[in-house]
């Protein structure tokens, strides 16, 4: 199934090009939940696509084939699978044209195939909803640009376990307790090298005497 469209945006083509070429700004700018991003070339995602008075699924791979900034060319293929058995491959090749004004002319060209869809597919139906999702694709790159907005990125989120809570007055470690408790009793540092010293005397007085047995 061929389908085409086209529109025009108020930016200059390379622009234009930068946006079209990251995935990150592709999927969003398809109405599609990014669910990874594996580069700026790659991204996995679900797709819904409206079908008269029902809607089709597609959990599927966008990934840039090849781009030429100077020829003003991209090209994408997807894949993606639906309910059941369904599948969905394509192919869309993207043409840049900037006019003397700065406009920039984008034509695109798609190739898809849906294959074992639960929903039954008559007429033109499928025809018109891949037309949808590139008049979609259009006006959100275009409102992007002239706006200004940034695409969604999907990020890292790193969790942490929050500190644990010390209650007022007790000091937070063992270093800070037994410090608390030289500056509050001073005698016992030397009770504690006394004590050790009289450990260490009675150690050596037993290994004396088991020597001389």
């Amino acid at each position: 199934m061929i389908v085409e469209d086209a529109f025009s945006v108020a930016a200059p083509m390379e622009d234009v090009f930068d946006a079209l070429q990251d995935v990150r700004t592709m999927l969003p700018c398809l109405d599609a939940r990014v669910t990874e991003v594996v580069d700026g070339h790659t991204a996995r995602g679900e797709l819904t696509v409206p079908m008269g008075d029902a809607t089709m699924v597609f959990a599927g791979t966008l990934r840039v084939g090849e781009a030429d900034r100077e020829a003003g060319a991209i090209t994408f293929e997807v894949t993606g699978h639906g309910a059941g058995r369904a599948t969905a491959r394509g192919h869309l090749a993207v043409r840049l044209r900037e006019s003397d004004s700065g406009t920039t002319m984008v034509s695109m060209h798609a190739d898809v195939d849906v294959a074992h869809s639960p929903l039954r597919l008559d007429g033109d139906a499928p025809r018109q909803a891949a037309r949808r999702v590139l008049s979609r694709l259009g006006d959100e790159v275009t409102a992007r640009l002239v706006s200004g907005a940034a695409a969604p990125i999907r990020g890292t989120v790193k969790l942490a376990a929050p500190p644990v809570p010390v209650p007022a007055g007790r000091p937070a470690n063992v270093a800070a307790a037994f410090a608390e408790q030289v500056r509050k009793r001073p005698w016992i540092v030397p009770a504690v090298l006394l004590g050790g010293a009289s450990v260490a005397l009675l150690a050596m007085r037993r290994g004396g005497k088991a020597d001389e047995l």
